[in-house]
């Protein structure tokens, strides 16, 4: 009898050993998922600036728990972007992610699809009472609301990446216009500090800026009053009018129904084109001058603004002068600063198979634990308001982190292109004297025109 009942507990046990690791062990076992069960996705991600290697190692942090989970990313020139964007979109093809302008997000919205309020992914999990293991589960993540976005990142995010209170885009970076200095040139000509507003600019203009009887600029104190030679030109003019009050409220641009916004708009414009008119105290520039991005790494520009990215270029030319940044100047006795937002953001195509993986990707690697890494790599300055005081400490980024928080924009409409377009022609045009700033002040009613056209929301 007893060697009965041993046998009897024997094949039971050799019988549960055979469940177990069987394959309907496997499916029984909570701890462990056959990576094979789950479809693989593989995310198309399009961007301009940044360089598949700008992104390596953010990617392969994500993939490493996420397995089944791929990303590839391919990067274009930006004048040729938009085109391969329509042009896959016209083929039902193209990416599932692709990064664009802030400035682009209402003339995208009907292409783009907004963050879900929850999305399901597999992931890796260490998992197990006994002995832990790392297995692949799936797993529920709540999305960012309008709020969540308002608490973490700064004002001007919130007020652009949220569209009919939903959120459509997230930024990994946010860059502001600052401005470059050449020391050794202020040190000449008995300077002995930088400007702090533009009043201290016009000041200075007549020491730095050296001309011929025929107005060709040799040496010039400040790259303003002109277009096509001048990075950003578009930027520096908003900032300039953001300073004056001038700005839309995202469904028109009326600032001649009221007489203190037209003048002040009247005044942004005769302030920055006096810096291009021969004549005038602030003469220091011209269309026939050099690019001032040129010009200044050559030392022959005192002042330029420009953005971080703008620094590194910089950087690597190993410049022969000592030269430095300081923030964008104020206006003389104005309560509080601004500051110019220029950043891209990653979205997401309404064209995906992919969204939920997709806006997983976004909103993992922009989360401030791991965009760091892409930050710390590519020297860029954050959007996050927990990273800013971090970067306050990094001598590159000080500059441009301490200006985020009031940083804006100044253009609102469905086409800033077209926009940066239009306040070309009225620059040129009263640089030029082909448009007269006249009692009734025709070129800014003609700017206001112009881009009020701009602000008609596209035919989807």
């Amino acid at each position: 009898m007893l060697v009965k009942k041993r046998i009897k507990i024997f094949t039971l046990l050799m019988l549960m050993i055979f469940v177990i690791s069987s394959g309907f062990g496997c499916k029984w076992n909570p701890f462990k998922k056959d990576p094979a069960s789950y479809d693989k996705v593989t995310l198309e991600y399009w961007g301009v600036w940044d360089t598949p290697g700008q992104l390596k190692a953010l990617m392969a942090d994500y993939n490493t728990s996420h397995p089944t989970i791929k990303v590839k990313y391919k990067n274009f020139r930006y004048d040729e972007y938009e085109r391969k964007l329509l042009e896959a979109w016209a083929d039902d093809r193209g990416p599932d992610i692709f990064a664009i302008p802030s400035t682009w997000l209402k003339s995208y919205q009907h292409r783009i699809e907004p963050m879900p309020k929850t999305h399901k992914i597999p992931v890796y999990e260490l998992q197990g009472s006994i002995k832990e293991e790392l297995v692949i589960v799936l797993k529920s993540f709540k999305g960012l609301s309008p709020q969540d976005v308002k608490n973490q990142y700064v004002t001007v995010v919130y007020e652009d990446v949220i569209l009919d209170g939903k959120v459509y885009a997230l930024p990994y970076y946010l860059d502001t216009l600052a401005t470059f200095y050449n020391i050794d040139l202020l040190t000449q000509a008995g300077i002995p500090e930088p400007m702090d507003d533009f009043f201290d600019l016009v000041e200075q203009v007549p020491k730095l800026t050296k001309a011929t009887d025929s107005n060709r600029i040799i040496q010039s104190a400040v790259a303003l009053g002109g277009t096509d030679n001048i990075p950003r030109f578009f930027d520096i003019f908003s900032s300039i009018m953001l300073q004056n009050g001038v700005k839309a409220d995202g469904k028109r641009f009326k600032p001649m129904e009221d007489k203190e916004s037209a003048t002040r708009l009247v005044q942004a414009f005769n302030f920055y084109t006096d810096f291009a008119r021969p004549g005038k105290a602030s003469y220091s520039w011209n269309a026939e001058a050099e690019d001032a991005l040129e010009m200044f790494a050559g030392g022959r520009l005192a002042y330029m603004f420009g953005y971080s990215y703008h620094a590194d270029q910089l950087r690597d030319r190993n410049l022969q002068f000592d030269w430095d940044i300081k923030n964008f100047p104020q206006t003389r006795g104005a309560s509080g600063t601004k500051y110019y937002a220029d950043y891209w953001v990653n979205v997401v195509s309404k064209k995906s198979d992919s969204v939920d993986a997709a806006w997983n990707f976004i909103q993992s690697t922009a989360a401030a634990d791991k965009v760091n890494i892409y930050l710390k790599a590519n020297k860029r300055p954050t959007a996050l308001r927990s990273l800013i005081d971090k970067q306050l400490n990094d001598y590159e980024l000080a500059t441009f982190a301490s200006q985020v928080l009031t940083a804006d924009n100044w253009y609102n409409g469905y086409n800033i292109s077209l926009a940066e377009k239009f306040t070309a022609e009225i620059i040129d045009g009263l640089v030029s004297g082909e448009l007269i700033m006249d009692k009734e002040a025709t070129p800014i009613n003609l700017f206001v025109n112009k881009i009020n056209q701009t602000y008609v929301p596209p035919n989807n």
